[in-house]
C-alpha cells in the first residue's frame, strides 16, 4: 500500500511465524476495501446512535478509565462488547494480580497510535498479554477487548471477526498497522466517524467499521439493517 511500511511482527500477541510483506499488505488492502460498502456510514452513525441499543460511546466513556490501573469499571465496559467474565477473572484481575496488571499496563504507551508504532512499541504490550492470558477465564477476545479499553490509539480488538477479515492469522496487528499507516486510508477510516462518536480514537472507528461490515452477529446484522445495508461478504 502507498505510504506503508509493512514488517511483520513477532511476540506472544502477534504471532511467531514468518510473513511475506505482500501478505501483510494483503490483508491490509482486504480491510481497506470493506471500507467502500456504501451501506456502511449509515450503519456506523446507527451503531453510536444511543438510542439504537449498540455498546457505541459507552465503551468507550463508561466510568473512569484510570490510565495505569483496571477498575471494574473497566470490565463493565468490556462485557458491553459480548464479553462476560467470569468471577475467577474479576477476582483475580481486580485483586490478587491488580498490582501486576497495573505495573505492565503503566509500561504501554496512552499516547501512541497504532501506525506510528515501532515493532519495540508493540512489544511492551506481550507481558500484559501474556499475564492476561494466563488467567482462569480469559481468551484471546476477552484480553483484545480489555486492552482496546485502556490503550484505545494503539490496541485494536481483533476477535475472530478482525482476524477472519483481515485473513492473516496471526498477523491481524500487521495488517492494521499497514493499513493506517497510509495517511489516504486513515481519511478515508475518519469519513465514516458519525457525530456521535467525536471522541473515540480512529483506532475504534475502524474496528467498529470492520465488525460491521464482517460479522454475523444478529447484533451486526441489526446494525446493518437500521442503514438498510444488504451486508455482503460478512464472515465470522
Amino acid at each position: 500500500m502507498p505510504g506503508a511500511s509493512c514488517i511483520a511482527i513477532k511476540g506472544p500477541y502477534w504471532g511467531m511465524t514468518s510473513l511475506l510483506e505482500s501478505d501483510v499488505e494483503r490483508g491490509a488492502r482486504a480491510l481497506r476495501d470493506g471500507l467502500a460498502d456504501p451501506g456502511l456510514p449509515a450503519a456506523m452513525a446507527a451503531y453510536f446512535d444511543p438510542a439504537k441499543g449498540f455498546a457505541g460511546m459507552t465503551f468507550t466513556c463508561l466510568g473512569r478509565n484510570r490510565r495505569d490501573q483496571v477498575t471494574a469499571d473497566d470490565l463493565l465496559a468490556v462485557s458491553l462488547l459480548d464479553i462476560a467474565w467470569r468471577p475467577s477473572a474479576v477476582r483475580t484481575i481486580l485483586g490478587d494480580d491488580a498490582e501486576q496488571v497495573s505495573g505492565l499496563l503503566a509500561a504501554i504507551s496512552s499516547d501512541l497510535d497504532l501506525w506510528d508504532a515501532t515493532d519495540a512499541d508493540l512489544a511492551t504490550v506481550d507481558p500484559l498479554w501474556d499475564a492476561l492470558r494466563h488467567m482462569p477465564g480469559v481468551g484471546t477476545a476477552t484480553a483484545a477487548k480489555l486492552l482496546a479499553r485502556k490503550r484505545p490509539r494503539l490496541c485494536p480488538v481483533t476477535d475472530k471477526v478482525v482476524i477472519r477479515a483481515a485473513g492473516v492469522p496471526g498477523h491481524t496487528w500487521d495488517a492494521l498497522r499497514c493499513l493506517l499507516q497510509d495517511p489516504d486510508a486513515r481519511a478515508e477510516v475518519e469519513a465514516l466517524r458519525p457525530p456521535q462518536a467525536a471522541g473515540a480514537s480512529l483506532l475504534r472507528i475502524l474496528d467498529v467499521a470492520i465488525w460491521i461490515r464482517h460479522s454475523r452477529s444478529r447484533a451486526a446484522q441489526r446494525a446493518r439493517s437500521a442503514a438498510g445495508a444488504p451486508g455482503r461478504d460478512h464472515r465470522t
